[in-house]
Order: C-alpha cells, then structure tokens, then sequence
C-alpha cells in the first residue's frame, strides 16, 4: 500500500494512522444525537412519574391511573428505541450528514456488534433502575441516595460498554465522573440540590456529566482533524478499516509501512 492509497501524501502512514483513530474515537455528534433524545423521554418520564406521585398522595385515582398508563408507554418506547436498529439506522445517518464535509473514517473494531451478554446487562440495568424510581415512588428510598443507587450499577454497565465500543478518552470520562459523584454524596459533601429541585440530583449527574464527556470529546476531535490536516494537506480524510489493519499487521510485524 502506498501513501497514495491511504488518501494523503504524508511521508508517514504511521503518524496519520494514529491521528485518524483518536479522531474516530472521538467523533461524538452520534452519541450526542442519543443523547438528546434521550435527556427528552426521560424528561418527560420525571414529570409524569411526579404527576403520579402527588395523584397517588392526594387520592387522585383517576388521574394516578392516567399516568401509570402514559408511564408503561414511555418505558416500553424507550426500552424500543434503545434496541430498534432502524432508529440506530437513523441516528447513524444524521451524524454522517453531519461529518459529510470531514469524510469518513470508521476503526474496524467499531464495525462490531456487542456481545449478547453486554446487551442482557443494558436491559438489567434499565430494570434496575426502574425498580429504583419504584423504590422512590413507594418512599422506600430517599431521591437523594437514588444518585448513589443508581451508580452501583451504572457505573460498571458504562465501562463495559466504553471498553467494547473502543470508544476514545472522552468517553472514560462519564462513569468515573458519577462515580466520584456518588461517593462524595455518600460522604457528605453539599453537593444536592435543594429540595424544591430534588429532581435534579439525579438528572444532573446522569446527563451533565454524559453531555460534558461528549463536549469534550467533540472538541478533541477538532483538535485530531486539524492535526490530520495538518500531515495531509488535505480537507477530506478518507481512512477505512481494511487500510487500518493492513498498516497495524504491518507495524506489528516491523515492516515500512510505505513499501506495503
């Protein structure tokens, strides 16, 4: 394989290779899309769930079962979308017309579909926390500790998740993040919210830390497509897979890359 065809005239495949894969990694619009619709259902779930709850304290039968109801249709479209590929099919093309102007670089491990037992654990953990938020509703668990709660299990699911996904540095950055949240909480630290805004103990940590992973991440792509620019001279990046493994076979086995 020559310089040529890896779509830059740089004299060293080596140092692109390496800026290409942290800017692959780095491309965060996908998960921001995700996250946006997200942060949308789930607001949405918060305050019919609150709704129910005053419903179920003022003896308000009706308008609690109203809201059981419009609950189960909300659980049951997120846990769809969380697992429908023709939304990922979607989503996965509005980020690519987001990159159109960049090109496309996609890392070979990132073609791979996560192993059957990660998926079992995302729906563990969806169940965990809805067994949480009943916990709550039922007054068995104060929504101050729900924070910690909920970070016995997401932590882990995330950092799996990030460990298949190959995602970059960016990414490490939510789990440990709520983790530390979750820790200083349990010791004390004035870091909750007052109780007029007690919902926000657990929506800040869960989608303001995510949100800052990915700002972070987007920004450092910035940074890695300048620096590919920069090697290549080019204004399109074009590095696939089949061209990553053959230049990666190649540095493990001591070869130029220029004369594969």
């Amino acid at each position: 394989m020559s310089s040529n065809s890896l779509g830059t005239t740089s004299p060293d495949p080596k140092e692109i290779l390496k800026w290409t894969k942290r800017y692959a990694r780095s491309r965060t619009i996908y998960f921001l899309i995700q996250w946006i619709v997200i942060v949308s259902i789930i607001f949405v779930i918060v305050l019919i769930t609150n709704l129910a709850q005053q419903a179920y304290i003022s003896a308000n039968k009706p308008l609690f079962y109203i809201s059981v109801v419009f609950l189960t249709i909300l659980f049951l479209f997120f846990l769809w979308i969380s697992i429908s590929k023709k939304i990922a099919d979607l989503v996965w093309q509005a980020t690519l017309w987001f990159y159109k102007k960049e090109g496309y670089v996609l890392p070979a491990e990132r073609r791979k579909d996560l192993p059957r037992w990660v998926v079992a654990l995302i729906g563990l953990m969806i169940a965990y926390h809805i067994i949480g938020a009943g916990l709550v509703f039922l007054r068995y668990l104060s929504i101050q500790n729900l924070q910690p709660f909920s970070a016995v299990v997401l932590v882990p699911v995330l950092l799996v998740l990030i460990y298949y996904q190959d995602l970059g540095f960016w990414a490490w950055l939510w789990p440990i993040l709520y983790g530390i949240h979750a820790v200083l909480l349990l010791l004390g630290f004035p870091i909750s919210f007052p109780k007029e805004w007690y919902l926000l103990n657990i929506v800040v940590p869960v989608f303001g830390y995510g949100l800052l992973a990915i700002m972070i991440g987007h920004i450092y792509s910035r940074y890695a497509l300048w620096k590919l620019k920069s090697l290549t001279n080019l204004g399109e990046i074009v590095l696939d897979s089949d061209s990553i493994d053959r230049v990666e076979d190649a540095d493990s086995q001591g070869k130029d890359v220029e004369q594969i």
